[in-house]
């Protein structure tokens, strides 16, 4: 949760002047290993892990196929992702190259690891919480993420300035593009769920049809008496 948390909250602490971009990077690319080495590993936070990644990464896509146009076709949403690469390189000019691959590796995948494995530890507790809603849960965290990015631009002192001015057009397309990528995640969510609960009674069932059954008459073993014959 910590490797894919840290990347999103990196920024707002970096326009806040707390932590360096360039000195986040280097929290997080350790950070990033260990979680790839506990997803190959297969254990049970491994695998929500794993499933989060990958529906990250679709989520964001999704989420940049209504961005993208606004940025480049209409200039209604200013692309920041290229300064974001300037930041983490700690140079003044922005950077594509590293700012897309934090935002899909870091953000677009690390906020979705983050709430699958959340999602993974209240199974254990509230199962009916995430079996009920997966979508609209979801969804719901795409809210909550939304949420800070505008409290980051409207609340900290050089929010607007580094990251965007918060214009209605933009405030609703970012909104917009916040359920799309939480609609997403809660699609990946209610499927992981069903294979999950499909894999468990395959395997409950496998384990009832392989059980010792109790003899019947005809598999008991005849017993021969050894008595010898008495004249």
């Amino acid at each position: 949760m910590a490797a894919g948390a840290l990347p999103v909250l990196a920024i707002p602490l970096y326009v806040l002047g707390v932590l360096p971009m360039n000195l986040a990077a280097l929290l997080v690319i350790p950070l990033m290993v260990a979680k790839a080495v506990l997803i190959k590993r297969g254990s049970p936070e491994g695998r929500w892990a794993g499933r989060g990644m990958v529906a990250g990464l679709v989520a964001v896509t999704a989420y940049d196929g209504l961005r993208l146009p606004m940025a480049y076709l209409t200039d209604a949403w200013p692309d920041f992702i290229p300064r974001l690469g300037g930041w983490i390189l700690a140079t003044d000019s922005g950077n594509v190259p590293v700012g897309y691959l934090w935002r899909y590796i870091g953000d677009g995948g690390g906020i979705a690891v983050a709430f699958f494995v959340f999602c993974g530890a209240l199974m254990n507790y509230w199962p009916s919480l995430i079996r009920r809603r997966p979508v609209i849960l979801a969804v719901g965290y795409g809210v909550f993420i939304w949420l800070g990015l505008i409290a980051t631009v409207l609340l900290l002192p050089r929010g607007e300035e580094m990251l965007f001015a918060p214009t209605a057009s933009i405030v609703v397309l970012s909104l917009l593009g916040h359920l799309i990528y939480g609609a997403v995640l809660g699609l990946f969510l209610s499927r992981f769920l069903r294979h999950t609960d499909t894999a468990q009674h395959a395997e409950v069932t496998t384990a009832r049809r392989t059980l010792p059954t109790q003899p019947t008459s005809s598999d008991r073993p005849t017993v021969t008496s050894t008595t010898p014959e008495h004249k």
